[in-house]
């Protein structure tokens, strides 16, 4: 995850309610949620429309993103 996705995911409402699972993201709105991202992508696949959501893991929050460069 870049660090603008990564800023925008922790910007979210209740961001910790979305701890470690995967969420899809379109319209700034999260549609979808769960365990894994196969049933996150049926979900919003559903619901997108035909438009490609983002779909995003969101860290734990002892987690720590390490950056290389």
């Amino acid at each position: 995850m870049s660090s603008t996705e990564y800023d925008y995911v922790m910007s979210l409402e209740d961001v910790e309610k979305y701890a470690g699972k995967w969420i899809a993201i379109l319209d700034s709105k999260v549609i979808a949620e769960g365990e894994n991202i196969e049933e996150v992508y049926q979900k919003a696949l559903k619901i997108s429309g035909g438009r490609t959501p983002l779909f995003e893991q969101v860290p734990l929050k002892q987690q720590e993103e390490t950056l290389i460069l």
